[in-house]
């Protein structure tokens, strides 16, 4: 199959997919698309073309072409589809809020820290969390210990991790630091609305984002700072200014 036609195969799943999908009940933002109460992206039973036609255009348009640019490999290009779909389906759900990638990560965190909240638990999570990740983090503490590079703590707490990048979305990166917006808020305005959750980003961070990653700054033999809530909700997680400034040097 030709690049074009996979491009006009594509095409004209999503002219179909905005008239079939739809999001909760309940209508949704004027943009002349019909809800329904199943979102689908159209591509079901599709997946491997679809990942054919977004392979190609991510060799086309990327700088370096690569290996990690490179999923033309049939079953990359499978799983390439089946992301895009999902994404697709995810992204058309505007009801009763606007649904980011992260949605289902949210949620599921955000009933694990309530839980641990009613439950009087936090500690105990916590230590729990930390003891989880201690065979990952014990490496890369040994690895910090033999290179001197103490940016792998940071590294190893978020990029590293699919729990991290899955979780928050856009981040700004320095050598020593990263930044980025609680990822919790858009789902918190719903759900405590609903009675869900009772929590505040606010409190989040304090018994949960804070602790986590001092238990694991623990465990990794370095330093980490993480900044005080800000009403804008930008949290920044970084080494003490000594170890930032030996970065650069």
């Amino acid at each position: 199959m030709s690049r074009k036609l996979l491009l006009t195969i594509i095409a004209s799943f999503i002219a179909t997919s905005q008239v079939q999908a739809g999001a909760h009940d309940g209508g949704g933002a004027d943009d002349g698309r019909t809800r329904q109460f199943v979102e689908l992206s159209g591509f079901e039973g599709q997946e491997q073309e679809l990942g054919a036609a977004v392979a190609a255009t991510i060799m086309e348009i990327s700088s370096t072409k690569s290996a990690n640019h490179d999923f033309t490999e049939p079953l990359r290009e499978q799983r390439l589809g089946y992301a895009v779909s999902t994404a697709m389906r995810t992204i058309n759900v505007d009801q009763p809020y606007m649904h980011e990638m992260n949605d289902a990560l949210v949620k599921m965190t955000l009933n694990f820290i309530q839980f641990a909240k009613d439950n009087e638990l936090m500690d105990e999570v916590i230590a729990k969390e930390t003891s989880v990740q201690f065979p990952m983090l014990d490496r890369v503490r040994l690895l910090i210990e033999k290179t001197g590079n103490k940016e792998l703590a940071l590294q190893a707490i978020t990029d590293r991790t699919a729990c991290f990048y899955q979780l928050v979305e856009e981040a700004q990166r320095e050598p020593g630091s990263i930044t980025y917006k609680s990822p919790y808020g858009r789902v918190l305005t719903a759900s405590r609305r609903l009675g869900q959750h009772d929590l505040t980003e606010e409190e989040i961070h304090e018994i949960w984002t804070i602790p986590r990653i001092h238990g694991a700054a623990e465990t990794l033999g370095v330093d980490i700072f993480v900044s005080e809530w800000n009403e804008d909700g930008i949290i920044t997680i970084s080494l003490t200014e000594k170890d930032r400034l030996a970065l650069n040097q």
